[in-house]
């Protein structure tokens, strides 16, 4: 059961603008990794460049699916009162996300694609280490949730509860984006 005491309010209106503030911060970092990724992109003379041709597919569309399904089960912790089984599900979702992001890397190494080979290869790397560092991070936090849920229901409030649900779908439609811009177009 979630509590609300007196203070709710202005520490909802305080923690809301720190993940604001926090998720603009992040978001103006991952802004600056895709026009960097659209600058090398539109000034390459073909597309994709030969350092890239031999994409995995299959491990970028399976963390896209699982990412999706770890927001969808967030979003249903947001809403129900039993929490524990959605919690298992997010965390565990979020736990698969980067056993599939390292298949991911160890499939580009498989395939000769090394950081070491170039603008693109380099990038694709950057992207994918700095959001998986991203996802340990909220993990962390999913974890904390997991805590309070588990060994505090008192301590669970709608402002904790929100707030780390905001950082996970940001994560979420960071990924979506990255996974379009990588590995489809």
């Amino acid at each position: 059961m979630i509590t609300k005491g007196p203070a709710d309010e202005l520490n909802h209106f305080k923690n809301s603008v720190a993940m604001t503030v926090t998720l603009i911060s992040f978001g103006m970092m991952f802004s600056s990794l895709f026009l960097g990724y659209f600058l090398v992109r539109f000034n390459a003379p073909a597309w994709p460049p030969v350092e890239i041709e031999n994409l995995p597919k299959l491990l970028p569309f399976l963390s896209t699916v699982v990412m999706g399904l770890s927001s969808w089960t967030f979003v249903l912790l947001e809403r129900r009162t039993e929490k524990k089984a959605l919690w298992s599900a997010t965390f565990g979702l979020g736990v698969l996300f980067l056993v599939l992001q390292f298949l991911l890397w160890n499939s580009l190494a498989a395939s000769g694609i090394l950081a070491s080979n170039g603008n693109v290869p380099s990038m694709v790397y950057a992207f994918t280490w700095l959001h998986a560092g991203h996802i340990v991070l909220a993990l962390a936090l999913v974890l904390w949730l997991g805590y309070l849920i588990f060994f505090r229901p008192t301590g669970l409030t709608d402002v904790k509860l929100i707030n780390v649900g905001k950082f996970w779908h940001f994560l979420g439609v960071i990924w979506f984006l990255m996974y379009l811009m990588l590995f489809v177009l």
